[in-house]
């Protein structure tokens, strides 16, 4: 189960961070949801202590719970179809995906090329889904091993299927798998909420978000959920 990932502890400090934000009530947080939620919130404290400017967006923000439950499947074909699109363009294209398939791998068989590029696919994406669908109905337990690898591990075994790259499988371990210590430093949703948040010029290099994505370890997936969802409401300021 992805809950099992969400074990955590709050860091301890040598000091107290100067914060413009009231963190008891992240700590509240802790306090009053559900057993997951709990746990999210415990790893929304430990950021806060790290990183004051991320800690005063997650206070800012309703407490945030990005897993996907559901089968592996749809949930890879849900980032097959967001590979470089907009966050508009790709639900617009799920949505008739989904209406027409019900993401299962046989209704997606049962369709050819041009009836998936109907659906707003590009001919590559068409083409990666249907191998996607071809691997599921030969072997429908074809990744139910992937909760017992290591994070690296399972980015090697997903990457191995066409259409599967290094930010899909990150994706997948982000959402699915709950794991709670990655970065996508290639995504660029996450470059803009973290150029916009710490009132950037430019976006960072891939190798300056990385060093930047350091103090938010061991909880980068929670620090990443919270970035993406400033970039769905009004600009965010910080002093």
């Amino acid at each position: 189960m992805a809950a099992k990932y969400f074990s955590v502890k709050l860091l301890k400090v040598k000091k107290a961070s100067v914060v413009s934000f009231d963190i008891s009530a992240l700590y509240n947080r802790i306090m009053t949801n559900s057993a997951l939620a709990t746990q999210i919130a415990a790893a929304e404290v430990t950021l806060a202590i790290q990183d004051t400017k991320l800690g005063a967006l997650i206070a800012a923000q309703a407490p945030l719970n990005r897993l996907r439950k559901g089968d592996y499947f749809a949930n890879l074909v849900r980032s097959i179809i967001s590979q470089q699109v907009s966050v508009a363009a790709s639900r617009a294209i799920l949505a008739r995906v989904q209406a027409a398939t019900g993401l299962e791998p046989k209704r997606i068989l049962a369709l050819n090329p041009e009836e998936l590029r109907a659906l707003g696919l590009s001919r590559p994406k068409a083409g990666y889904i249907s191998d996607l669908a071809e691997h599921f109905v030969r072997e429908p337990g074809i990744f139910d091993h992937l909760e017992r690898l290591a994070d690296d591990e399972v980015i090697t075994e997903l990457t191995r299927i066409k259409g599967i790259g290094a930010w899909t499988a990150q994706m997948f371990l982000m959402f699915t798998l709950g794991r709670l210590d990655i970065f996508a430093p290639d995504d660029v949703g996450l470059q803009r909420a973290i150029t916009r948040l710490y009132g950037l010029k430019e976006v960072p290099s891939r190798t300056q978000l990385e060093a930047l994505a350091e103090a938010w370890r061991p909880y980068r997936t929670v620090a990443s959920w919270h970035l993406w969802e400033s970039l769905t409401h009004e600009p965010y300021h910080t002093t």
